[in-house]
């Protein structure tokens, strides 16, 4: 029998999500203007050259979620739309079971990029999971001894 709560086992894979349930889009890695780190416009995904793994996986995970959602089309989407997404990005990539042990390794949330580059994600994603942490991931977090690890967030 496997040990589900093995941090590996939780640890979401964008690539192989796609791979499985996607199998028709694309994934291209290409210059992009401005600040953009990623688009859909169906079948194709295109990711921004140049950007971290953690950036690339955060984008990838992104762009699915949209999928799941519907959205097919390339172009600006409603605050809300990109919203709802970003939630569910964080959530996804960064369950209690892998936030809480890389936030006890880092000493608490003070330096968000050592974190991030724990967990292969981008400071925005950490970010915005941080902000979402329940009265009961707090606790559970804090049963590892970490002092004062919501001073900053």
């Amino acid at each position: 029998m496997t040990d589900r709560s093995t941090p590996t086992l939780l640890r979401y894979d964008p690539w192989l999500d796609l791979h499985e349930n996607w199998p028709e889009v694309v994934v291209r890695i290409e210059p992009m203007p401005g600040r953009l780190l990623g688009e859909l416009c169906y079948p194709v995904i295109a990711l921004r050259a140049g950007t971290s793994y953690g950036q690339r996986r955060c984008t990838l995970t992104h762009e699915v979620v949209h999928l799941e959602r519907g959205v097919r089309d390339c172009g600006p989407w409603l605050e809300r739309e990109e919203w709802y997404v970003d939630r569910e990005v964080a959530w996804r990539l960064l369950p209690i079971e892998l936030l809480a042990p890389a936030i006890r390794n880092a000493g608490g949330v003070e330096d968000l990029t050592d974190i991030a580059r724990q967990l292969d994600v981008d400071t925005d994603t950490l970010t915005m999971r941080l902000s979402l942490v329940t009265r009961a991931e707090r606790a559970r977090i804090r049963t590892g001894r970490v002092r004062d690890i919501w001073s900053v967030a």
